[in-house]
């Protein structure tokens, strides 16, 4: 057994609730075979014997409880342990002595007279024993203490591995969460720093209303990819809107690109990582559009596949020139890295050309903005 930390009990002092109904438990049977002793072995009236009985199943509670409290004194287990130990003799010992003075009380206040009781032993300790057992109930309370003790001991041991774990597992989220945001926030550099190249062209030529959408496109797209630790998942159709503010930008920088929406309805809803597609769209606007002569389709699709959500970014440009290092890029690694760390192996990336352009297929279970999962 190992000392509890404070959180383990509750804050009015008292030990958890789970001690406290045992400790009522086991002097509920404590009293039972009390009275039964009683009746057994001792020749006094049925009152005595009752509410004898339950005046030391009261205090045995009390006994209990204070039991517990002394064994989360110590630091260590060891030292948890032998606290327990004495802590069960001296229950026992003050429990006892307080018996027999109850049972003299309560004789005396209700069955007054003379009461004789013989032992016969041919040893003075073993008579002493014999009558300490026939006049207490000192058994029981040896057995009752120690049995609470065992049992504490384990309460204490699986709520102190419940706390581990717990621990552990919210020291685990929050390594995730902390990679998750890595993961979001590694921008490609060289898009903003294109970016505001390009808007300071586009003042040095004072153009400045197409300065000032692009800055406002731009502030738009970096507000919703920076602001995304508060919400892992969004809708499809917020993940559209940053796409198009992306593409805005990149179409006013004068990149030959055209966008494509083919979205199954009814997916609008659906939730997949926050500012997954963007990589991937990117990628193709790297690998695709830039080192076109002419205008290179993108489409981002999306379908239903049984359980499943599939989003799918083509290109139509390119395709073979990238074959060889299909998957292998830092944005692909992140997207793989991302639903690896969000689904398990319950997500997946397949990327790679086909025909003259290239695909990447992001497959994630389904699930809809406001779902209890």
């Amino acid at each position: 057994m190992v000392a509890t930390s404070p959180s383990s009990d509750r804050p009015d002092g008292l030990p958890p609730p789970p001690v406290l109904w045992l400790a009522a438990g086991i002097w509920a049977l404590g009293m039972g075979a009390m009275v039964a002793s009683g009746v057994a072995t001792r020749f006094e009236p049925l009152t005595i014997n009752v509410l004898r009985a339950l005046l030391m199943a009261i205090l045995g509670w009390v006994f209990s409880l204070a039991l517990w409290r002394v064994s989360t004194v110590a630091a260590r287990p060891r030292w948890a342990i032998l606290a327990l130990g004495v802590g069960v003799l001296a229950a026992t010992t003050a429990h006892t002595l307080l018996d027999l003075q109850v049972d003299h009380l309560l004789q005396a206040w209700l069955n007054p007279g003379l009461h004789v009781r013989r032992i016969l032993s041919d040893s003075v300790l073993r008579a002493w024993v014999m009558s300490l057992i026939a006049e207490s109930h000192v058994v029981i309370f040896a057995t009752l203490y120690a049995f609470f003790g065992m049992a504490s001991t384990i309460l204490r041991s699986a709520a102190e591995t419940r706390e581990r774990e717990a621990q552990l597992a919210a020291a685990r989220t929050l390594a995730v969460s902390a990679q998750l945001a890595m993961l979001r926030h590694q921008l490609n550099p060289h898009f903003i720093f294109n970016t505001l190249n390009a808007i300071a062209s586009l003042v040095a030529m004072r153009r400045s209303d197409d300065a000032e959408a692009m800055i406002g496109r731009l502030s738009d797209f970096l507000r919703a990819s920076l602001g995304v630790d508060a919400r892992p998942l969004a809708t499809l159709d917020d993940e559209m809107t940053t796409l198009q503010n992306y593409l805005d930008i990149e179409a006013v920088r004068g990149a030959r690109l055209r966008l494509a929406y083919d979205l199954e309805p009814g997916l609008g809803n659906a939730l997949i990582p926050s500012f997954l597609l963007q990589p991937l769209v990117e990628n193709a606007v790297k690998h695709a559009v830039s080192p076109a002569l002419g205008p290179v389709e993108v489409r981002v699709s999306a379908r239903q596949v049984g359980n499943d959500l599939v989003v799918t970014v083509a290109d139509s440009g390119a395709g073979g020139a990238r074959g060889q290092a299909a998957g292998t890029g830092t944005g692909l690694r992140n997207v793989r890295e991302r639903l690896a760390l969000l689904y398990g192996d319950r997500a997946s990336l397949a990327a790679g050309p086909r025909g003259e352009g290239f695909v990447a297929a992001v497959r994630v279970p389904l699930r809809r903005a406001g779902d209890d999962a």
